[in-house]
C-alpha cells in the first residue's frame, strides 16, 4: 500500500527530503519528544510563560517536577506534523524511537502521555541530553543546542520550525510547520 504524506512546511532541500523519504527502510529515527513531538510551547504560553528565550532560566529541572511543570507536561498535545512524519516512516519501515532530555524520574509520565495520544506504543524512550550518542540516521529535533551538534556530526535534522530555532542553514536541516 502506497503511503501518502501531506507535508507542509519549508523545505530546503526538496530532493534530499524526497530522497529521505524514499530510502527510508530500516533506518533508525530518533524523534525528540517536548516541542518537537509535544506542543509544550502552547501550554507553556497559556500559563504566562516567555518561549522566545531558549532554554528559559526559569523553566529549569525543578520547575519541570514541580506540580505546574507536570500539569503543562500532562496537557500537552501531540504535534499533528510530526506525528504525520512518524507514521510515514512507520509505514515504510524505519525503525522509530523516542529521546528526551526529560528527568529520568518523568519515564512513566512521558509513557502514559506518549498512550495517551494514540502514538504507537513499542517505540523506545530514552532519556538523555546527548541524543547524538544514540547513533540514530535522522533526527527530529527544536533544540538549537541539539540541532547544531547533529548537524556538526553530518545528521539530518527535521526541525519543528519555532522561532528559537531559525536560522540552520545546513544541507541536513529540513524545517517543518507545528
Amino acid at each position: 500500500m502506497l503511503n501518502i504524506m501531506y507535508f507542509s512546511g519549508k523545505v530546503k532541500d526538496l530532493q534530499k527530503f524526497t530522497s529521505l523519504l524514499t530510502n527510508v527502510k530500516g533506518k533508525l529515527i530518533c524523534c525528540d519528544i517536548d516541542n518537537t513531538l509535544a506542543d509544550i510551547n502552547t501550554q507553556l504560553l497559556k500559563a504566562g510563560y516567555n518561549i522566545s528565550q531558549y532554554p528559559n532560566p526559569v523553566l529549569n529541572e525543578d520547575f519541570w517536577t514541580s506540580y505546574e511543570g507536570l500539569d503543562i507536561l500532562i496537557r500537552a498535545k501531540k504535534i499533528k506534523n510530526t506525528s504525520k512524519i512518524l507514521d510515514v516512516f512507520n509505514g515504510l519501515g524505519a525503525d522509530v524511537f523516542f529521546a528526551t532530555s526529560r528527568n529520568i524520574r518523568l519515564r512513566e509520565l512521558t509513557r502514559k502521555w506518549i498512550e495517551k495520544q494514540g502514538i504507537y506504543n513499542k517505540h523506545a524512550v530514552y532519556f538523555t541530553a546527548s541524543k547524538h550518542i544514540l547513533e540514530a540516521d535522522v533526527y527530529l529535533e527544536d533544540d538549537p543546542q541539539q540541532i547544531s551538534k547533529l548537524l556538526s556530526i553530518g545528521k539530518p535534522v527535521l526541525i519543528p520550525s519555532w522561532q528559537y530555532n531559525q536560522g540552520f542553514d545546513s544541507e541536513n536541516a529540513i524545517y517543518f510547520n507545528i
